[in-house]
């Protein structure tokens, strides 16, 4: 279904020589929205550019990882259990800073329907008024592409949609992209547009290379014929979808490790926040080849320093695309070689059935494929092949996930659909509410799975503290806000305090909700030796955990970490889920 595809393999000279130019000067000066991360260190000069084997990926990934827990019963033990390693770089208040990988925007400031429309600020769709001229192609990766320039000098990557399924991985590409980059990740600008095939041209040097590795020149001709091959638009031209080409490209990131010639990167790239909570956006929209060879990372200049930017592109086959044909049901469900599957079928003798296998159903239109609530499982969900970042996840990365995804109404969503440009309304209805749909069970899902209480803060008096929230259960509809309870533990060692037992609270329909703490002691003696100690003799902790309704998992507490100050009362200085 993914294994091969429909437009001829070009080798362009041409390209070859650009490719050699950016080899040089791998700068690309960016009005970027980025605010460096505190660990920013800049770069001397560019580092080399990466050109990981996909092939050699896959192995890795697929079979010799997945190999390594028969041989060490441990790892598998530890993974099987739930314990693994915390994402390496929270803050205190267990979210992330902006960085070359991520910067907030719809969960920090909501964006309006226009912006997500849009897409990136930074982005110039071509121009498709007069010649346009293919230099090179893109080979590698599901959908495969063309390489041209625009009449106004603008290079972008176009790709077309597999034949008998218009508009199917254009309109992922488009969507799919603009909700990554509204969530906070790096993506080029993209564009559906149509372009006019007599207006094609062939760039100097543009060839072909053939089976016996002889060269063959490509004319304006030649590239007519190509192009007549593809679907029509009513007006002759031919929908693409157009990835403005990122400038300073140095070549993929990898999903795990750290780049060694970035002194920035320090973090290994499986234990990033961003990178492991992006499983759920993935999962949401049904990303399946998130795969390292699927991002980019570019370097860009930034008042005379440069750094490391790092992207993700490609989003073809999200949705209900496969790239080159609609997605199967198998698809999400199963890894492409899933070796935990072929154990369970090959023990049981062919009993074991995945759901996709009892699973019958066509697609109602061509043009969004298969792209369901059906079948979908927000916590066990999969990509083409396994992605370390992703395996690594915990709740806690998890939680930060759906709050990206809790993010996005529906307002927003159809603004998202409608720069897909689908020409049926009833098919870009159908993929509105599937998309809604989704997100509602990604929002239920984790947010079942912590005690979501944001917006944390103590007010009141010192004798008299309250502790006011958000509970984002209740925001969201997850649950009603009648009876919702806490199990609480409140520990202040400092003063001998020690209070557990479970709390009404006050909580409105919106998940407002506010809670009563113990007050601080009154006397000056204690607070003389009180200010004597260590700091983190002085802490208080409380812990919080939602008491679930009846058939819903017991969710992780939350704990929150308290500063007393005699003036004030209780200041928050940190929290974790």
């Amino acid at each position: 279904m993914r294994r091969s595809g429909f437009i001829p393999t070009i080798v362009s000279a041409a390209c070859v020589l650009v490719l050699a130019s950016c080899a040089k000067n791998r700068v690309a000066v960016v009005n970027t929205t980025t605010a460096p991360s505190p660990e920013v260190a800049t770069l001397a000069e560019a580092p080399g550019e990466r050109d990981p084997d996909v092939t050699v990926d896959f192995f890795e990934q697929s079979i010799r990882k997945p190999l390594t827990y028969v041989f060490i019963p441990p790892r598998a033990l530890r993974s099987w259990l739930g314990n693994k390693v915390e994402a390496y770089n929270p803050t205190a208040e267990d979210d992330i800073v902006n960085s070359s990988w991520f910067t907030h925007r719809n969960g920090s400031r909501r964006m309006t329907a226009a912006e997500v429309a849009r897409g990136p600020a930074y982005g110039v769709p071509p121009d498709t008024s007069g010649h346009w001229t293919v230099f090179g192609a893109k080979v590698r990766g599901i959908t495969p592409g063309y390489l041209i320039r625009d009449a106004t000098g603008g290079v972008y990557l176009i790709k077309f949609d597999p034949p008998g399924y218009d508009e199917l991985m254009t309109a992922a590409e488009a969507i799919t992209s603009r909700l990554f980059y509204a969530a906070g990740y790096h993506v080029p600008a993209v564009y559906i547009v149509e372009l006019d095939p007599p207006m094609a041209r062939a760039g100097e040097s543009l060839a072909f290379e053939d089976r016996l590795g002889r060269v063959h020149p490509i004319s304006d001709e030649d590239l007519q014929e190509m192009l007549a091959g593809l679907a029509k638009r009513p007006s002759g031209r031919i929908r693409a979808v157009a990835s403005q080409i990122m400038p300073g490209g140095i070549g993929p990131f990898n999903y795990e490790g750290t780049r060694k010639d970035d002194p920035a990167d320090t973090i290994p790239h499986e234990h990033l926040r961003e990178l492991r909570g992006m499983y759920v956006m993935a999962a949401w929209l049904n990303h399946l080849d998130a795969k390292q060879q699927n991002s980019l990372d570019i370097v860009v200049e930034e008042d005379g320093q440069l750094r490391v930017v790092h992207c993700l592109i490609d989003f073809g086959s999200s949705l209900g695309s496969a790239g080159i044909a609609p997605n199967a049901p198998r698809d999400g469900v199963e890894y492409d070689l899933d070796l935990g599957a072929i154990s369970a079928r090959l023990f049981t003798a062919g009993i074991y059935a995945s759901s996709w296998e009892r699973y019958s159903h066509e697609p109602e239109h061509p043009s969004i494929g298969f792209y369901s609530t059906d079948l979908f499982d927000p916590g066990s969900w999969r990509s083409n092949y396994p992605n370390p970042a992703f395996q690594n996840r915990t709740i806690r990365d998890g939680y930060w996930g759906a709050k990206l995804v809790a993010s996005f109404d529906e307002e927003q969503i159809r603004a998202a659909v409608s720069a897909g440009r689908l020409s049926s309304p009833l098919a870009e209805e159908a993929l509105v509410q599937a998309i809604i749909g989704r997100r509602d069970l990604t929002v239920e899902y984790w947010h079942s799975r912590v005690t979501p209480l944001e917006e944390p803060s103590v007010g009141g008096s010192p004798g008299a503290p309250v502790l006011t929230f958000r509970d984002l259960a209740v925001a969201e509809g997850v649950v009603p806000a009648s009876g919702r309870r806490y199990e609480m533990r409140f520990e202040f060692p400092a003063a001998g305090a020690e209070v557990e037992g479970v709390m009404e609270s006050r909580i409105a329909d919106g998940g407002d909700g506010e809670l009563e703490l113990p007050p601080l002691p009154t006397t000056s003696d204690f607070w003389q030796e009180f200010r004597g100690r260590p700091l983190e003799e002085q802490m208080a902790k409380l812990e919080l955990r939602a008491i679930p309704q009846a058939g819903s998992p017991r969710p992780r507490s939350v704990r929150i970490h308290l500063l007393p100050v005699q003036e004030t009362g209780y200041r928050i200085v940190g929290r974790a889920y």
